[in-house]
């Protein structure tokens, strides 16, 4: 599904907002489905610290537009302008676990958890942006993360050795990675290939563990795998600037090779490393959850698909007529149902720049 990111100003509210556009995701079922769940998906969580859905209407070319939050800078470019300090460190990496704990409750993986896509304000507020790419938990992995050529320094080892599913404990992994970044000033793993990437890995915990070697599904990593030599490893606490010892077991307890034994968000956050900040009565939990069925509706037709995505976005939107000089789309909703306005009908309120944005002073 062809996407394109903007940011722009919101100058009736004086906020900073991102744009995604969808391109026509009206040609298949699969497309409509898809971008109907990221839409319902945005628009349903609310949580302080992920990046929730402000807006959403529909070009009469037929393309999708999400509005969501966007101030501050991403914290890739935080690591850019200086190493954080240890109390900011502890205040940001917080915020990043309450955030997951309540994605991962709604039965939400992220899967594409990075530095540039967490947000950071001026008054230290975090957000996790870039949903899209976000799966249902059990959800049938699709994608072959070993040759896929995607950037994986985040990813976890088990999407690399074959995963058949996605589990919250892949966001956990890279959680590990950036908390290792956050501490270290510069990424733990770096490496562009799948093999390096898990040589890296192995030789900062050791040998795969004989039990995730046997469910593994690509005989190529297998043949890989078994034929590294032998090779003393270095403890992981020897990688890492920090003499704190409860971050470092914290670390460690993310950084578990086995995604059974690594640390959830709800585990991380009772953790003493973040007992000056844990407060159960303020980490809530999502009242919505998905499941694997909510991929059902995938045989819907496209002209259903695109009722209910208007029907779910008019309510951000009063109803509007068409201006002279609007075009009529194909396979318009039903009548009783108002259009969404076109980006035209939004004269002068959002002021639009290319992504990403310029770098800012933090405090």
């Amino acid at each position: 599904m062809l996407c394109h990111y903007s940011s722009a100003s919101d100058t009736s509210l004086g906020t900073q907002v991102a744009i995604k556009k969808i391109h026509q995701p009206f040609t298949r079922s699969e497309l409509c489905q898809r971008a109907y769940l990221e839409l319902k998906l945005l628009k349903l969580l609310k949580h302080e610290n992920i990046a929730g859905l402000q807006d959403a209407f529909m070009s009469f070319g037929e393309n999708l537009y999400l509005i969501t939050q966007h101030q501050g800078m991403t914290l890739d470019q935080c690591f850019a302008s200086s190493i954080l300090e240890p109390q900011f460190t502890k205040v940001f990496f917080y915020q990043l676990l309450r955030g997951l704990k309540y994605l991962h409750s709604a039965n939400l993986v992220h899967c594409d958890l990075k530095p540039s896509s967490i947000l950071i304000t001026r008054g230290c507020d975090l957000q996790i942006t870039g949903l899209d790419h976000s799966r249902i938990h059990g959800e049938r992995v699709t994608i072959d993360y070993a040759y896929d050529g995607r950037d994986q320094c985040y990813e976890a080892p088990e999407l690399m050795l074959g995963a058949q599913t996605y589990q919250p404990a892949i966001d956990m992994w890279a959680a590990g990675c950036i908390f290792a970044e956050m501490i270290n000033g510069a990424p733990l793993f770096s490496e562009e290939r799948c093999t390096n990437q898990l040589y890296a890995i192995i030789k900062l915990l050791g040998y795969v563990p004989g039990d995730l070697m046997d469910g593994l599904s690509s005989g190529n990593i297998v043949g890989y795998l078994t034929s590294l030599p032998p090779r003393d490893w270095r403890p992981l606490r020897n990688h890492i600037s920090s003499s704190d010892i409860e971050a470092l077991d914290l670390l460690e307890q993310l950084l578990d090779f086995d995604p059974v034994i690594r640390y959830p968000a709800s585990q991380a956050l009772e953790h003493a490393y973040l007992s000056l900040y844990h407060d159960p009565a303020d980490e809530p939990t999502s009242t919505m959850t998905w499941s694997v069925a909510d991929l059902d509706y995938v045989e819907w037709p496209v002209n259903d698909w695109k009722t209910l995505m208007y029907v779910d976005s008019v309510p951000n939107h009063r109803p509007s007529s068409p201006t002279s000089t609007s075009t009529s789309v194909s396979a318009l909703p039903p009548s009783s149902y108002p259009r969404l306005p076109h980006p035209s009908s939004h004269p002068g309120q959002f002021e639009t720049t290319p992504l990403p944005l310029s770098t800012m002073a933090l405090f």
